[in-house]
C-alpha cells in the first residue's frame, strides 16, 4: 500500500482535508458528464421507511444466524433466547457485512433497518419460544435480530432490532409489526431508524489514521473487479481479495446514515481546492471522492471516486467533508491503463465498439490484472488483463482488441516497464510473463 499525506483536521471542522496525490486531468474532460459515476454497491444499506416505490421481488431467506435464530426457509425452530421472554436478547448482528454475503439468494440487493426497541417490548416481540418474530420473519421473507443496544447509555433500557431483506419485505415486516402494536397502545415503539455507531477503532488500528491508496501487486496476476470504466483503455478495478475489501460495504453504510442527514455536516469551502479528500454523492449514496478541477465560474468540481473509481462533475455545494473515522479504510479503486494497445486510428478515443467490447469481456465478472509498467507520465498502472471465452479458455482482452480490428499497438516507449519476476513451470522450469525482448527493454 503505497502511503499518502494528509492534514489531519478535528471532524467537521470548516478546513477540508488535504489529500496531497498529484492529479491528472482524465482524457474526458471535454464531455464528463459522459464520465459514469460509479455504481451503486451491492452491500449498500438504506432507511427504507421513506423511500419511494419498490418492484423487486424476494428471495426467500433464513430469518437470523448465530445464538438468536429463526429459520423461516425450513420451517423449523431452532432458538436459544436464553429466557424466550424475559426481555433480553442474546447474539450478534445477523447480517453479514460482506458484499459476497449481502445479496440475495438471485443476487437481488439486500438492505438492512435497525431502530430501537425497549427492553419491556422485547419479549412480546419475540414471543413464546420465538413464535412472534418467526411469524413476522416467515410471511414477510426477512431476517431479523435483536441485539444489544450500541450506546452505553441505553444499554440498559433498550435493545437494536435489525431487518434484513429487500426493501419492500422490511416496509412489510415493519407494517406488520406497527399493526401488532399500534401506536396508541406502544407510543415507546417508534420504529425510527437509529444511527449506526462510530466504525470501531480496530479499522485505525489495523490500517492507521492516514489514508492510503491499495496498489496492485507486480510479478503476478492478481485478481480483480473492474468496478469503473472511463473507456476501453482506462478503467478502475479492484482488490476484492484484499484484507480491507470486505470493510468497503460497512463504510458505505456508516457513511450513507451520517451524510443522508440534511444538516450540521459542512460542505466544501469556495473556492475549493484540488486535491481534497471528500465525501460526493451519485447513486443514490455517499462515497469518498477527491478533487481534481474546481470550475470557478460555475462552481462545481470535478471528482474521482477514491473506492469504486470513475469521475463526475458536481456542484461543489453538494460536496461534503470527510470525517477523520471514515479516512482509516486504503483507498480501494486502482486507476489503470490497459496495455499493449490503443485506439485504432492512433487518437485518444475509444470507439463504441471497442468500449462495448470491453465492458461484455471485463465488466462484472472476476478478472485477473498483471502489471506490465506505468505510464510515463503519470505513473498510473499499465496492465493485462485476463478473462475467459465461452468455452471458458483463458484470453487477454487487448488481444480480442486487436483481432477484432478495435485497436492498434500502442507505443511502447509511452510504459515504463517493470521487471518479470520469474515463475516456476512443472514442465519448462523457470518461465515468465515477457519475451525476451520486452525483458531487455525493461532493462533499457
Amino acid at each position: 500500500m503505497m502511503a499518502t499525506s494528509v492534514r489531519v483536521m478535528p471532524p467537521m471542522t470548516s478546513a477540508p482535508f488535504l489529500f496531497n496525490h498529484p492529479t491528472r486531468i482524465p482524457p474526458l474532460l471535454p464531455v464528463p458528464t459522459h464520465i459514469p459515476p460509479p455504481p451503486m454497491p451491492a452491500g449498500m444499506l438504506a432507511w427504507l421507511i421513506t423511500r419511494g416505490p419498490l418492484t423487486r421481488a424476494s428471495p426467500t431467506v433464513s430469518s437470523g444466524s448465530g445464538r438468536s435464530s429463526v429459520s423461516s426457509a425450513a420451517g423449523n425452530t431452532n432458538l436459544d433466547w436464553g429466557s424466550q421472554d424475559s426481555g433480553r436478547a442474546t447474539g450478534g448482528l445477523a447480517s453479514s457485512m460482506s458484499p459476497a454475503d449481502e445479496a440475495g439468494q438471485d443476487g437481488e440487493i439486500r438492505h438492512m433497518y435497525e431502530f430501537e426497541i425497549p427492553n419491556s417490548l422485547v419479549g412480546l416481540i419475540i414471543g413464546i419460544k420465538g413464535k412472534t418474530i418467526k411469524e413476522l420473519c416467515t410471511r414477510t421473507n426477512v431476517k431479523m435480530i435483536i441485539r444489544p443496544h450500541h450506546t452505553a447509555s441505553k444499554m440498559d433500557t433498550h435493545q437494536i432490532c435489525t431487518v434484513e431483506g429487500p426493501r419492500d419485505n422490511i416496509n412489510r415486516c415493519l407494517q406488520m409489526l406497527r399493526r401488532r402494536f399500534p401506536a396508541n397502545r406502544f407510543p415507546e415503539l417508534n420504529l425510527e431508524p437509529v444511527l449506526p455507531p462510530p466504525i470501531p477503532s480496530p479499522a485505525a488500528e489495523l490500517f492507521g489514521t492516514q489514508p492510503t491508496q491499495l496498489t496492485l501487486p507486480e510479478g503476478i496476476r492478481c485478481q480483480v473487479t473492474v468496478s469503473s470504466m472511463v473507456d476501453a483503455g482506462h478503467f478502475f478495478v479492484q482488490q476484492i481479495t484484499h484484507p480491507s475489501f470486505a470493510s468497503l460495504q460497512r463504510l458505505d453504510y456508516y457513511m450513507l446514515a451520517i451524510y443522508s442527514q440534511t444538516t450540521g455536516i459542512p460542505d466544501l469551502p469556495r473556492p475549493c481546492e484540488t486535491g481534497l479528500l471528500c465525501v460526493a454523492p451519485a447513486s443514490g449514496g455517499w462515497y469518498r471522492a477527491v478533487t481534481v478541477i474546481y470550475y470557478e465560474d460555475q462552481d462545481e468540481v470535478l471528482v474521482r471516486f477514491v473506492d469504486y473509481g470513475g469521475y463526475s462533475r458536481i456542484p461543489r455545494a453538494d460536496l461534503r467533508q470527510i470525517r477523520t473515522d471514515f479516512m482509516t479504510l486504503p483507498f480501494q479503486a486502482i486507476e489503470c491503463y490497459i496495455a499493449h494497445v490503443q485506439p485504432v486510428d492512433g487518437s485518444s478515443t475509444w470507439s463504441d465498439a471497442a468500449m462495448q467490447t470491453f465492458q461484455a469481456l471485463a465488466m462484472g465478472r472476476l478478472v485477473e490484472a498483471f502489471v506490465v509498467g506505468y505510464n510515463v507520465d503519470d505513473l498510473t498502472p499499465v496492465v493485462e488483463l485476463f478473462t475467459t471465452d465461452e468455452n471458458n479458455m483463458a484470453i487477454r482482452v487487448d488481444r480480442v482488441l486487436l483481432e477484432a480490428g478495435l485497436a492498434r499497438a500502442a507505443d511502447p516507449s509511452k510504459v515504463k516497464r517493470v521487471l518479470p519476476k520469474p515463475t516456476l513451470s512443472p514442465a519448462n522450469g523457470v518461465v515468465n510473463e515477457f519475451t525476451d525482448d520486452e525483458i531487455a527493454s525493461a532493462h533499457s
